[in-house]
């Protein structure tokens, strides 16, 4: 059964290492702006005197405008959770507990001199302080309408957490794509999840499970497996916001697979029925136009169709002809959860291809047979560069196999099969 998620519930496919913290900051604007000395704070209330005497230079404890983070504070608990990592040393030793560090926020919104003030353990404080120095630029603080530098203080709690907790997918888990096995090692962070219609993490615990998996996909097993299946008819399913809540609300143990509306016949009819019941647009068969439209529809809780919207298109024409041929379609069998019928949001393709002359291939083009190498990994013929995400790789070099010296070359650094060109892709580590 397929997983029910939308897009933006879907789940991230990087596991990050539990990590708990507390961000601690005063968003209140005094009146007074008290600078610090030698490092030692103070909450007394300066005298008229010390605040004459403060110079440009001073670090300040509160301002007038106090510094900001791009985003506000939530973005700056986003970037230390997706940033830190349980130091191994201090999971071995057992070491957690809070790890206050103070910084300064300078007049042009660096962050600097960032000191622990409060230790756990040299591992943790490593960690604290490694993570606070990548933070990125602030807005910085202003007193007396000029720019000023501001201490800053985030107390960081690590807690203790079990191995499995600490667990995460790294480069050596396991990755099975269509029950195709990924050559290790394998940088999973360079798969476009949006590309797959299941995604299944099985964790290396507790050891019968380990033992479990490791019999089935070998020794490698023991770092964990992805599994993965393609949607293949690039169907999907969701939920609707609405049924989110409610399933929330009124079924908050429920743990059942979902039940997918069905189309009488299943996909294959429907996709049958799609290309059969479409009307070529007499403008878009004059001009030519070709293409996919993505049209979303409501099944609703009696099976009925509504709701259709085309999501992705370029020709009016085409989106038209799309969302009619959608809107004849007969009732659906209603899909549910925990014995209870709910609606569903479904996308579908609609293709519309014109049978036109096949014309000469000018440019190469990649084949099954063309060698695909990942960090330097070759990838079995069936991955499919779309399931790239590419911003997560640093370089793809296409090396066409177009004159006989450049086929030469390739099969000398490659092998003899490179004659059929090479993809060098390097990914971000």
């Amino acid at each position: 059964m397929k997983n029910i998620q939308s897009q933006k519930n879907r789940a991230p496919f990087k596991y990050e290492t539990i990590v708990l913290f507390a961000f601690l900051i005063f968003f209140t604007a005094p009146m007074w702006a008290l600078p610090l000395k030698n490092n030692n704070p103070t909450t007394d209330l300066p005298t008229d005197q010390q605040v004459q005497n403060s110079s440009k230079d001073s670090v300040y404890s509160f301002v007038d405008k106090m510094p900001e983070y791009p985003g506000g504070e939530k973005e700056v608990v986003k970037f230390l959770s997706q940033t830190m990592r349980y130091p191994e040393e201090a999971l071995k030793n057992g070491h957690f507990g809070k790890v206050v560090v103070r910084f300064v926020i300078s007049k042009t919104g660096k962050v600097e001199n960032a000191t622990v003030v409060r230790s756990v353990s040299p591992e943790l404080d490593a960690e604290a302080l490694r993570v606070i120095g990548l933070l990125p630029d602030w807005t910085p603080g202003e007193q007396n309408g000029e720019k000023v530098a501001v201490y800053r203080i985030i107390p960081i709690l690590f807690q203790k957490i079990s191995p499995e907790d600490a667990w995460q997918v790294n480069e050596k888990t396991v990755v099975v794509i269509d029950n195709v096995k990924m050559p290790a090692p394998f940088n999973s962070n360079v798969l476009n999840l949006n590309q797959f219609s299941t995604v299944k993490v099985l964790k290396p615990f507790p050891e019968k499970e380990k033992s479990r998996i490791m019999s089935k996909y070998g020794k490698t097993a023991e770092n964990g497996v992805i599994l993965l299946t393609t949607n293949k008819n690039n169907i999907q399913y969701s939920f609707p916001d609405s049924t989110f809540t409610t399933l929330k609300n009124e079924y908050p143990a429920c743990n059942e697979e979902a039940t997918l509306p069905t189309f009488p016949g299943g996909e294959t009819s429907m996709l049958k029925y799609i290309a059969d019941s479409i009307q070529y647009p007499f403008v878009a068969k004059r001009l030519k136009t070709q293409g996919k439209v993505m049209v979303r529809f409501t099944v609703d809780t009696n099976g009925k169709v509504a709701n259709i919207v085309p999501i992705r298109n370029g020709d009016y024409f085409l989106s038209k002809e799309a969302v009619r041929v959608i809107s004849t379609m007969p009732d659906w069998i209603p899909g549910g959860q925990c014995g209870k019928i709910l609606n569903f949001v479904v996308t579908v393709p609609v293709n519309f291809k014109l049978d036109l002359p096949v014309q000469e291939k000018k440019e190469w083009e990649k084949n099954d047979k063309t060698i695909v190498l990942l960090d330097g990994v070759r990838l079995p013929a069936s991955f499919q560069l779309g399931w790239l995400r590419y911003e997560n790789l640093t370089s793809y070099k296409v090396l066409p196999p177009t004159t006989k010296e450049e086929i030469k070359k390739l099969k000398s650094q490659y092998g003899r099969d490179a004659e059929y060109g090479v993809i060098v892709i390097t990914s971000k580590k």
